[in-house]
């Protein structure tokens, strides 16, 4: 999940633009991005987020991290399509392969 400061990084990284300069520009300290960054404030006002979506001309949805149902939606996405990689290897494996691949995966299993 990339986190809302990771996202305004990355806008500031690709055009070229110093978090610090962003802060000055929409007229607030520097230090307010290295509390978010460093986890001691969790997100920044509404009014800050829209001066940031203003001034890079993004939305503001853009720049707030994932909601809970997002990353549920993302994590069965990534299960859905590694279950599907592994029924469509399994169906070019011999009987023999299937066997050992079933041992292999309940070992796993009965470990964790």
């Amino acid at each position: 999940m990339e986190s809302t400061y990771a996202r305004i990084k990355n806008l500031c990284d690709n055009r070229g633009i110093r978090m610090s300069v962003l802060a000055s520009d929409i007229g607030i300290r520097s230090s307010v991005f290295t509390e978010l960054k460093m986890g001691r404030t969790k997100q920044l006002s509404a009014k800050t987020l829209r001066s940031i979506a203003a001034y890079f001309d993004v939305s503001l949805e853009s720049l707030l991290p994932e909601s809970e149902d997002e990353q549920v939606d993302a994590m069965c996405d990534e299960l859905y399509r590694k279950r599907r990689l592994l029924f469509d290897l399994s169906a070019k494996a011999s009987a023999e392969d299937l066997d050992t691949i079933l041992k292999v995966v309940n070992a796993l299993i009965s470990v964790s």
